[in-house]
């Protein structure tokens, strides 16, 4: 496997060619407490920098809860203008580890003889332009929270059609050494670009990641360089359409968990 550190990526020409539905979806929560019966706050955020809220998601398009005992307990999600991000609470079983979840079911965006449209690529046709491209962005996310070293929550797999799934125990991360995660696919072994930074590494930059690699067979290696709030990143596009609403389909997922 290659491997690169690099200062600072920039993917200028990425953010240039998207449209604004390809801002990162991430988790941020609210305290690190976590306890039985206890609710816990927890915010879902959209942004080209890490962790620094820019937008509010379209609310009705996104999922967010607790993934506990393997199922996914979704919670009620309500949006923030004043704070940029979607706000959600959610009361866990147990004290200790907790993961979790966010999704979003992306809009269609659509390269049109008049520029860019929201909408399907037979909706923007009816109305007369010339549709291009048609591509539907689709967002996960997950939080690991409290690892323990006793606790193998960290490993869950959720069943995101693009997931990042932690190998080693984020409460044994370190800043100098390697952190491993699988990826997968549908299901399957992910080969491609992942990309991870941490908390405080940029604020200046749009798109700028403290590290990149490449899985190949749906394994990853990601050098820890500090300590702090970790964001590791791997995305697929060209996926198949569905017919008469988009030709193609972008996947984008997002794992979050803590280096101490």
């Amino acid at each position: 496997m290659r491997t690169k550190t690099i200062a600072a990526l920039t993917l200028m020409g990425l953010a240039l060619a998207l449209p604004a539905s390809a801002h990162e979806l991430t988790i941020k929560a609210k305290s690190n407490e976590v306890k039985a019966g206890v609710p816990f706050e927890a915010t879902v955020q959209s942004a080209h920098k890490f962790i620094v809220p820019e937008e509010v998601e379209d609310v009705s398009r996104v999922r967010a809860g607790i993934f506990e005992d393997g199922k996914f307990r979704e919670s009620p999600v309500t949006g923030s203008e004043k704070d940029l991000c979607i706000n959600f609470t959610v009361t866990p079983a147990r004290d200790g580890t907790m993961l979790l979840i966010a999704e979003k079911d992306g809009e269609t965006w659509c390269v049109t003889s008049e520029g860019g449209r929201s909408g399907a690529r037979k909706t923007l046709e009816g109305q007369g332009l010339k549709v291009l491209s048609a591509t539907k962005y689709d967002k996960y996310a997950k939080a690991i929270l409290n690892a323990s070293g006793d606790d193998k929550t960290f490993a869950a797999v959720v069943g995101h059609p693009l997931e990042i799934i932690p190998v080693t125990n984020p409460a044994d991360a370190k800043a100098g050494e390697f952190f491993e995660v699988k990826i997968l696919l549908n299901g399957q072994p992910y080969t491609g670009p992942v990309w991870a930074t941490y908390d405080g590494f940029v604020t200046e930059y749009e798109n700028t990641y403290a590290y990149y690699t490449e899985a190949e067979s749906g394994v990853a290696h990601i050098r820890i360089t500090s300590p702090g709030l970790w964001g590791v990143r791997a995305m697929q596009a060209g996926l198949p359409g569905a017919e008469g609403d988009y030709d193609s389909r972008s996947l984008r997922a997002f794992l979050l968990f803590e280096v101490k």
